[in-house]
């Protein structure tokens, strides 16, 4: 198991395992303890290990695995945790991935809690060689079908190391080694139900694969290595083009990937929609996405919902912004106050977003004189309020310049129409500050205590 620990820069790295009290889990509690001892028998330092259980509460023998599970983990020397999660039957990911997400957050969250430097799992060469041919009669892409890495992040908590030893290990050798150490462990009765693909490839697939071709694991392990190479591989390509492409602080500028084939153009969308934290998109919605980013005319505008958030082309740039929902004609968020005494935030949730004060200081510009702001005196003179546009506002940039439309001036900056619905903040009867554009020029002033006032969206 030693190939597995990759923590050389911690003096005593601290350890969890993952422990269902199944076969798998209760073999690598056994190695892992023993692994444990050998190390303290050698004078290094280590750290006592902890086995965390979940309890899904989806069988009736739940209680009965946990109390096995604290047993076995105790007479080793481990300190135990058990975490109790609730999955929902009817989530559309399935029960079992339902199950799978519940389980990496509560996992997370026991590491996080225990300050756990690594977390083992007891994926094993059988459980790599059913995910690879899983995936595959799924449809999934190269990601997919790569499987699992013996070493990585452990998901919704990157600071914390996943590893699993026994990824080179088969079932048949983990029964092996239980028989010889007399182990005890549970047998989980769902495993043997056939309505779950994963169950009908162990229980009635691998065995006649494995009657024609014994070293299928050692096969299928191979092809999910070079899976995971060749997605690298388009990785690597993929941001050589968003680099290319990339508008500072906005996204893509759709004209430099004009040059791009329908293939790399469709690379280059699945990783950036991966790298934004979205899921990664269907072929058909990909295909979609690459036909009318490509046949879009120059000055067109498009919107691709995408989960959460929208991919948006807007003068010949693309980028991902959050769902901003539609303007209601019939709806008219309530005016909102503000006696000003010092705040840095003004949360304003009606608008998705927050006014930012920051005081400005001259010195931070090595000393230049001339950084204009809202003066502290006006900000408190009279309560600041929060209104919906009605239409016919009119802002101006400079002191000495001509108030425009509020349309104007979003058009002038390159504001698009989804990120209009903000309130303008006035004073009395005269407007002191528009999301997106500014301080109105009036309300500016380069001399005495002054402030900066900033639109931060929240969505």
């Amino acid at each position: 198991m030693a190939h597995a620990f990759a923590l050389s820069d911690l003096a005593a790295p601290r350890l969890a395992l993952a422990l269902s009290g199944g076969l798998d889990s209760i073999v690598l509690l056994d190695a892992l303890a023993h692994w444990v001892q050998a190390r303290r028998d050698a004078g290094e330092p280590v750290a006592q290990p902890l086995a965390i259980h979940i309890h899904h509460g989806l069988s009736e023998h739940a209680d009965e695995w946990l109390a096995t599970c604290e047993r076995e983990a105790r007479l080793r020397g481990f300190v135990f945790e058990a975490r109790h999660v609730e999955v929902p039957r009817d989530a559309r990911q399935g029960i079992e991935g339902a199950a799978r997400a519940a389980r990496y957050a509560a996992l997370a969250e026991c590491c996080a809690a225990h300050g756990i430097d690594a977390l083992l799992t007891a994926h094993h060469a059988n459980d790599q060689a059913e995910t690879v041919l899983l995936q595959m009669l799924r449809g999934a892409g190269l990601p997919g079908v790569a499987a699992m890495a013996s070493a990585g992040a452990l998901p919704v908590a990157s600071h914390v190391m996943l590893l699993r030893p026994l990824l080179d290990v088969s079932r048949e050798t983990m029964q092996a080694y239980a028989k010889a150490r007399s182990l005890s462990w549970v047998e989980d009765p769902s495993n043997q139900d056939r309505q779950y693909l994963r169950n009908a490839l162990r229980h009635d697939v691998m065995p006649a694969i494995a009657a024609h071709v014994p070293a299928y694991r050692e096969t299928l392990a191979r092809f999910a290595r070079h899976a995971a190479q060749a997605q690298s591989l388009l990785d690597q390509l993929a941001q050589i083009d968003f680099d290319a492409a990339h508008v500072a602080g906005a996204g893509l500028q759709r004209s430099r990937l004009q040059g791009l084939d329908v293939a790399r153009l469709a690379n280059l969308l699945r990783y950036w929609a991966t790298r934004e934290g979205l899921a990664a998109p269907s072929e058909a919605r990909l295909d979609e996405w690459v036909r009318q980013i490509r046949d879009a005319h120059a000055d067109a505008s498009l919107t691709l919902p995408h989960g959460d958030a929208v991919l948006r082309l807007y003068r010949d740039v693309l980028q991902w912004t959050p769902v901003y929902d539609a303007a209601d004609d019939d709806y008219a968020a309530d005016d909102v106050a503000l006696h000003w005494s010092g705040e840095r935030i003004w949360s304003l949730p009606q608008w998705q977003g927050s006014v930012v004060f920051a005081p400005v200081i001259d010195a931070d510009a090595g000393g230049m004189a001339g950084i204009v702001g809202i003066p502290e005196a006006v900000l408190r003179k009279q309560p600041l309020i929060a209104r919906e546009r009605a239409g016919g506002e009119r802002w101006r940039e400079r002191r000495d310049g001509h108030s425009r439309s509020l349309k104007h001036w979003y058009q002038n900056k390159g504001v698009p129409a989804w990120q209009r619905h903000v309130p303008i903040i006035w004073q009395g009867s005269h407007i002191v500050f528009v999301p997106r554009l500014g301080i109105d020029g009036a309300a500016l002033c380069a001399d005495g205590p002054r402030w900066r006032m900033t639109w931060r969206d929240e969505a």
